[in-house]
Formats: C-alpha cells, structure tokens, sequence
C-alpha cells in the first residue's frame, strides 16, 4: 500500500436551521478559503480526491478538483458523527453535548452516534480506501468531529479530545503514513 493519506476539515459551514447537516454549504468565507487553498497549490500533487457525503466536504475540495482536473469520490462513511435535530441547537447546548461525548465515547443523547461507533466507521472506511490504491496521495476531506477522534486514536491521545477539537480549524490538514501521524491537525 505505502499510500500517503492527507486529511483536511471542510472549509466554513453556512449554518442554516431548515436544512439538514448533511445539506449545509459554505459560507462566502468558507467558498474563498477553499479557492485559496487550491491556488496555494500545497495539494497539487494529489492523486486522489475523496470527500464524504456532506455537501461541506465536497465544496471544499472541488477547487482542488477543478484546478487538477480530478474527478471527487465521496464516501458516506467518512461523515460527521451522526447527531439528529443538532442544526436547531444552540451553540452552548451543542458544546456540552459534544463535550459528553468527547468525554465518555459510548455516550449518547438525543440519538447522537457514540465516539466509538463514529471512529469504528471511519477506520473501517479509511482501511478499505487505504487498501484499494498503492503508493499514492489520497486527499480526503471530512469533519471535525470524526478527524479529532481519528487523529487522537492514532496519537494515543483519547483524554485530550474536546480540547484538540476547539482548536482544530476549518482547512486544518494532517497527513498519515502507514498508519501513524506524520503531520497533526492542530
């Protein structure tokens, strides 16, 4: 395999409380930060591209997409952590919930998945992506949540998780090699 995984958190989410998480777009702010990293050219030597479902990783690396002349293949199985009916929360409430979680990763509530159950399918879906190439760069753009569980997995470093989480920012990247971190997202 030897692939190298590159990591990145989608680009700023435009919120909006009658569309579903999964739907959610960018803002003006998160469409410029996307484009700028594609101009930046820091990931042209990719090659593939793979987002999850959720329209927030997939407009992320689209510029990417373009700029290279790639095709994106999204997973579902690389989404956010399920969490239902979380777009009407406020950000506190949403915070503490999260912060449950982080704590405690069988934890659920009002139909959140666990930590766990997030992390197992997005191992699971990163092994299966990781074994159908060999020696390549694989960009894969995701979410916060998931990655920071992810990354804290790899790095042994499980107790740290709603901090490592709050300082990860949208377009933050880390890079895997054969299973370990070679460059951390925060």
């Amino acid at each position: 395999m030897a692939n190298t995984l590159v990591f990145i958190k989608h680009a700023k989410t435009k919120k909006e409380e009658n569309v579903p998480i999964e739907r959610w777009t960018l803002t003006e702010e998160g469409r410029k930060a996307a484009e700028d990293l594609a101009d930046s050219g820091i990931f042209d030597d990719v090659d593939i591209l793979i987002s999850s479902n959720e329209d927030k990783a997939y407009l992320t690396i689209k510029p990417i997409a373009k700029r290279l002349n790639k095709e994106i293949r999204r997973v579902d199985e690389l989404g956010e952590i399920k969490r239902p009916g979380s777009e009407v929360l406020p950000t506190k409430e949403y915070e503490d919930v999260k912060a449950r979680i982080f704590k405690d990763p069988n934890y659920t509530e009002r139909g959140w998945e666990t930590a766990n159950h997030a992390l197992n399918r997005f191992k699971a879906a990163v092994e299966k992506i990781n074994g159908e190439y060999s020696n390549k760069k694989i960009l894969i753009c995701a979410h916060g949540t998931v990655l920071t569980i992810y990354f804290a997995a790899l790095k042994n470093r499980m107790d740290k998780l709603f901090s490592r989480w709050k300082e990860f920012e949208f377009g933050s990247y880390g890079i895997v090699r054969n299973g370990k971190v070679t460059k951390d997202l925060v």
